[in-house]
């Protein structure tokens, strides 16, 4: 029978009571605030009349202007929760009052301030609660059991109508009054327990969204201006407000003169006897298509069709009503209001919040429900002021603009979902020129003049950090303000400096040189001094005749620059003087390449990376292995700077020398260095080796191998099929095929991701029940191996599919699927939602979210059928002979610690079949003792 419950309700095992807390609440303040409302829409008809309500929405608009600036401010100082029952014991406080005042015989202002207090009491609550609630919930969450607090509500709401018609003639407007402020202070209660009780999901940010953040409110409106799915949403909040009042205008105006004209004879309480009956009515159908059909619709249609419903619902109803004043469209347009607005667009609203920036997601309901809604409200006031009697034929208008906005925030959403995780993450991975192309031109003009504003700055670090990002963008209108700065740099500043223009656009400028020789002559420092000639002397601007007296120097920096003089020199008098030259140069470099001291031949590459020929990239090679990092990172440079086509032989070396170190700089350059052999029988070697590279290396081992070009191709394809392989090295192949020849990915795209969605569900099976099965082993060794065979798989399988163009940013989705905070994990799920095909995504759906175990092991025996009950040993046998090199190596050391019989043998009859990877696990066991 729970299993029952919890189905048709959308709730999961152990949710019961947490959901039950948050619909108690949405019950007793909506009883409260129903009654109060309904009571007051009454009592302002019979008492005033329904030509004075454009004046009481002007009023309620100003009104909620104010109160929304002090909400915003509050939330600055102080949680939802306080902010929430501060404005439950207002609720109380005009419940009571208006009890008071309504057994007697008040003015006409009385009922003003009545209608006027209980709709911004309403509107506040809407603002205060949902706010609160989505502190406990994040998104996947909240698809599930948003409609059933909304539904909470609306069952609040039939109570109240249900209360209305039996109890108004017997207790009176008072009475009723008094219940819905005993109700309001229960409301109270259930939050202060909550708040207790139950534990917040905050937001994986530096400021939390929660957690009452000191923006000002020009850095909040900056923050809206920013984004452009905030003010979409925020304009389609504005005209939904418009299109309520001119709706609810209408249909009241519709119900005051139906009431007050022959057709029906006028009693006391008549009107709030007939509004709390349909508004009864209306809840109770809100509740079945709340709980039963709206979570339901928004899973499988999507968040962005939903929003659809209400735009287009209001435009069948003002289709008939502008021709016909029958009463059946009047009472449409009360469920208009009342059922289509509560039920879907407010949902839909809380739902799409969580797409607008961290920063702004717990103010723009606030904003939204007491400032852009009592705009919109006073802007329909002043338009009904003059358009009563065409009040229809406005309400389409309005219909009309809504419909187009919510075409547009349909269009995008799932881009505002992606950027929201990709505004949270940190981009080690990203240049300044990536920064700058995600700006608009205006952005990029103030972060230019930010960088050049650095250079200005007291610290010579930051300087030379604004210098090194000028340099990266390639404009030489920056040169004479980077030179302009350099000139200020210190001793330590200037070399620096130097190393930057090394490897810049900029290393031959003339101003580059004019204002290097500027500083040598200024500066007293000797150091800056060589660092300088060894920079001209690299380009060939020296005399050889000046250093002839350098090339036995002990100072290092200057025989070096003697030595590069004497080969590269642009001032030789004759051919001949430059062949002597260029002899003795040979000669003195060839003994620094002999020499002990590892900075003499450190110095002696650096020279020979200057020659253009590929036998000297061979004098390089066999200091690769030398066994000092500083000579092995200049020979890797020498030989990156050297190589080309006919280095190829020398690839497998190269590939070695990558496998047996971890020296970054080290790889980079050797990195370098294959991808100009463009060898393409190295391509597996490569990618093998690219299983242990830092994320840096991983990306520059990509670059090279597309430099490759489509000659890999069929090379590629069937090393992304190759489940042997690690799957670091298929993630790497397939981006790279999906750079090459994406079409071809995409056409094998389904028949790859069935195995590994059957890998999937066959290691999260086994992952939570072997240990059950056999409870006499510990096999927590396999149990771990299993499920982190799991998630490599689905990495993986996110991973293809933004190779394939089905996903965008892949890496910040699987960061996010990692991550220990709810609300960023539902967040990439959504994303993957919106953003992957729907067939495949309905297969990975209870892989990847954020779902109860018993419902991930449903969901394994559906695609399965029925998993069979293996014993220990047939499922190791299973997983010894997958083609899986992770599944063989966790079979064998589980049989070697378990002592299996024989299980040695059987590992030497495997070792015939396997590769040289899985011998070297083999031997390692074999030779245990």
């Amino acid at each position: 029978m729970k299993g029952l419950f919890r189905k048709a309700f959308g709730i999961y095992t152990g949710e019961g009571a947490h959901a039950l807390r948050f619909a108690r609440l949405a019950i007793f303040w909506a009883f409260g605030s129903s009654c109060l409302d309904t009571l007051s829409d009454a009592l302002f008809l019979e008492k005033i009349g329904p030509e004075a309500l454009p004046a009481v929405y002007l009023a309620i608009a100003l009104g909620m202007i104010g109160v929304s600036t002090l909400v915003l401010y509050s939330l600055k100082v102080t949680s939802p929760y306080r902010i929430l029952t501060v404005s439950m014991g207002a609720g109380v406080a005009i419940c009571v009052g208006a009890a008071i005042c309504v057994g007697g015989s008040p003015a006409d202002p009385f009922w003003y301030v009545l209608k006027i207090a209980s709709r911004m009491f309403f509107a506040v609550m809407i603002a205060c609660s949902w706010t609160f609630i989505d502190q406990y919930h994040d998104l996947q969450d909240a698809k599930r059991v948003y409609s059933i607090y909304s539904a909470a509500y609306f069952l609040g709401t039939i109570l109240a109508g249900v209360a209305i018609n039996l109890l108004l003639a017997h207790i009176g407007f008072s009475g009723l009054l008094v219940a819905a402020a005993v109700s309001i202070f229960a409301a109270f209660t259930e939050a202060r327990n909550i708040a207790l009780k139950v534990k917040a999901v905050h937001d994986d940010s530096v400021e939390g969204v929660f957690s009452g953040s000191r923006d000002s409110f020009s850095s909040v409106v900056q923050l809206v201006a920013r984004s452009r799915f905030a003010i979409v949403l925020l304009c389609l909040s504005l005209f939904v407000q418009l299109l309520i009042t001119v709706t609810e205008f209408s249909y009241m105006n519709a119900f005051g003169h139906f009431f007050h004209s022959g057709v029906a004879e006028m009693g006391e309480g008549q009107i709030a006897a007939f509004l709390g009956k349909c508004r009864a009515w209306i809840a109770l159908g809100n509740i079945l298509f709340g709980v039963f059909f709206y979570g339901r619709f928004v899973r499988r249609a999507g968040l962005s069709n939903a929003i659809l419903i209400t735009p287009l619902f209001f435009l069948m109803v003002y289709s008939g009503w502008v021709f016909s004043d029958a009463m059946f469209f009047a009472i449409l347009g009360l469920v208009a209001v009342d059922g289509v607005l509560f039920t879907v667009e407010d949902n839909c609203f809380n739902l799409l919040s969580n797409a607008v920036p961290t920063k702004l997601k717990s103010k723009v309901r606030i904003i939204n429900d007491s400032f852009f809604e009592p705009i919109g409200m006073l802007l329909s006031s002043l338009l009904l002021f003059g358009l009563q009697s065409g009040s229809r034929w406005l309400g389409l208008g309005l219909t009309a603009v809504v419909l187009v906005l919510a075409l547009m925030i349909r269009a995008i959403y799932s881009k505002a979902i992606l950027s929201n995780l990709k505004d949270n993450a940190i981009h080690f991975e990203r240049k300044l020129q990536g920064w700058l192309a995600s700006m608009t031109r205006r952005e990029q003009k103030e972060a230019k003049k930010e960088i050049l504003e650095t250079l200005r700055s007291s610290s010579e670090g930051a300087q030379l950090l604004a210098i090194e990002a000028l340099l990266e963008l390639h404009d030489p209108t920056v040169l004479p303000e980077i030179l302009k700065a350099g000139r200020r740099l210190g001793t330590v500043g200037k070399i620096q400096l130097l190393r930057l223009f090394d490897g810049s656009i900029y290393d031959k400028a003339a101003r580059v040189i004019e204002a290097l020789d500027q500083w040598v002559y200024e500066s007293e420092s000797p150091e800056l001094s060589k660092w300088a000639n060894f920079y001209l002397a690299k380009r060939g601007l020296h005399h050889p005749e000046k250093v002839e007296d350098d090339l036995d120097h002990p100072d290092l920096f200057l025989r070096g620059a003697a030595i590069l003089t004497m080969k590269k020199s642009l001032a030789n008098a004759s051919l001949d003087y430059a062949a002597l030259n260029r002899t003795i140069a040979a000669k003195k470099l060839d003994l620094m390449l002999k020499s002990e001291r590892i900075d003499e031949i450190s110095m002696a590459l650096d020279i020979l990376a200057e020659e253009n020929s590929s036998e000297s990239a061979e004098r390089a090679l066999p200091f690769l292995s030398h066994e000092s990092i500083l000579v092995k990172r200049s020979a890797a440079k020498c030989v990156a700077r050297l190589a080309d086509k006919r280095t190829s032989r020398h690839a497998s070396r190269l590939i070695e020398e990558l496998e047996t170190s971890r020296d970054n700089a080290f790889r980079l350059s050797l990195l370098d260095a294959i991808g100009k052999t463009a060898d393409s029988t190295t391509v597996q070697e490569i990618l093998l080796a690219s299983v242990h590279f830092r994320p840096n290396e991983r990306r520059h081992t990509e670059e090279i191998l597309v430099q490759m070009g489509l000659k890999i191709v069929p090379l590629l394809l069937t090393l992304t099929k190759n489940i042997a392989l690690p799957e670091r090295a298929r993630i790497l192949a397939s981006r790279v095929l999906g750079r090459l020849a994406l079409p071809q990915l995409q056409a094998n795209l389904i028949d790859i991701l069935d195995i590994e969605i059957e890998r999937a569900y066959f290691y999260f099976y086994f992952g939570h029940t072997i240990q059950q099965q056999h409870p006499l082993y510990d096999l927590e060794m396999l149990q771990s191996a299993l499920l982190t065979g799991y998630q490599s798989v689905i990495d993986f399988i996110i991973y293809l599919l933004g190779a394939a163009g089905s996903l965008e940013e892949p890496d910040f989705l699987v960061r996010a699927l990692h991550s220990r905070n709810a609300k960023i994990h539902s967040h990439a799920v959504e994303s993957l939602e919106k953003t992957c095909d729907a067939r495949i995504f309905r297969l990975i759906a209870p892989l990847v979210d954020d779902l109860p175990l018993e419902e991930k092991m449903a969901a394994c025996l559906h695609w399965q059928g029925d998993y069979p009950k293996l014993t220990l040993s047939e499922l190791l046998g299973k997983l010894e002979h997958s083609p899986s090199l992770f599944d063989k190596i966790v079979a064998i050391r589980l049989k070697a610690k378990l002592q299996m019989p024989n299980w040695k043998r059987q590992l030497r009859e495997q070792m015939k079949q396997s590769d040289e990877t899985f011998h070297q696990y083999a031997y390692e066991l074999l030779e245990t003792p």
